[in-house]
């Protein structure tokens, strides 16, 4: 990994756990890429904004308060690993976007 691109998804990673942790909704939109990928499932903002409860379950907020995210060598990308789920990120026209989560398989 490249010290710029860690560089650039430290300070995202630390606001988006934060925007988490306070149950933002709006802030948690603002930081993903519609259309959200969710288990193969395509969601707009609005179905987003409505599943976020279940997307950031307790058990995956306490899972993002000591996860180490693991970048990918072949794009600029991170992912993040919660028992089961899969919590993808990756760099776009703005900066990192959360991009899709799914099945830890």
């Amino acid at each position: 990994m490249s010290q710029e691109d860690a560089k650039s998804f430290a300070p995202f990673w630390a606001q988006f756990k934060t925007t988490v942790a306070n149950n933002n909704k709006e802030a948690i939109a603002a930081m993903t890429k519609f259309p959200f990928d969710y288990y193969a499932k395509q969601l707009t903002k609005a179905d987003f904004i409505k599943r976020c409860d279940a997307i950031f379950s307790d058990k995956a907020q306490r899972c993002f308060r000591n996860a180490k995210p693991v970048k990918h060598d072949d794009r600029e990308s991170y992912s993040v690993f919660c028992g089961t789920t899969i919590f993808g990120f990756e760099k776009g026209d703005v900066g990192y976007q959360f991009t899709d989560m799914g099945e830890n398989d």
